[in-house]
């Protein structure tokens, strides 16, 4: 077993926050246009940066590239697949859904924090084609290799009591878990979304596209 550098573990904690605001602004902007529809379980924000170490740390390992710095666009693709895999936004009543936005509130919580990496604005982006990528690329996206993880984080924290890291780093050691190994189909998955950021970070960010964003039809 590897033992977590201290400083890693350091990111760790400051990404949960992060993770958590996330989380609770999506809900609150969908329940505000949707009354209430979807909801967040505790703890979901030290389970997505649990989670998310996990993940980076698989690819790193698998690719050879444990010392190597993660660019941004892999920052956004592992940040919204380990969303993905979590699903951390439930809808209250299944036999109730009662929008679009409620149906795909994992996928806008998980575009959320991608556009707070890489500067997108969603409000730019064509409504079809973020229907498109909501449907077609992320709702197929599954990490079977983090369910042994998941399973016990949640019979451990799956209730309405606020825990610490401290707490979760007591309970369930953060690299008693960090051996996770992808199937093909889990890299292959990865890679395609990494392709998908990398694509649009570059198009959203070409000086010609931001033009033909600012056109206006008449």
């Amino acid at each position: 077993m590897t033992i977590e550098d201290p400083s890693r573990r350091d990111d760790r904690k400051g990404r949960a926050p992060i993770f958590a605001k996330c989380v609770s602004d999506t809900s609150d902007f969908i329940n505000r246009h949707a009354d209430n529809s979807v909801f967040a379980f505790e703890n979901s924000g030290l389970l997505l940066a649990n989670c998310y170490f996990l993940v980076s740390d698989a690819y790193k390992r698998r690719r050879g590239m444990q010392d190597s710095r993660t660019h941004m666009y892999k920052v956004a693709a592992f940040t919204v697949a380990t969303i993905m895999a979590v699903r951390p936004l439930r809808v209250a009543d299944t036999n109730r859904v009662v929008s679009v936005a409620v149906a795909f509130a994992n996928q806008q919580c998980a575009m959320r924090a991608a556009q707070s990496l890489l500067g997108l604005d969603l409000e730019r982006l064509d409504d079809d084609f973020l229907r498109r990528m909501y449907s077609s690329v992320l709702d197929v996206v599954e990490l079977p290799s983090l369910q042994v993880y998941l399973r016990e984080f949640l019979d451990h924290f799956s209730g309405s009591q606020v825990v610490t890291f401290e707490q979760v780093e007591e309970k369930m050691s953060f690299d008693r878990f960090n051996n996770i190994d992808f199937s093909r189909s889990e890299l292959a998955m990865l890679e395609a979304l990494i392709n998908q950021f990398t694509t649009l970070e570059q198009a959203i960010g070409h000086p010609f596209l931001r033009l033909l964003l600012g056109w206006r039809w008449r």
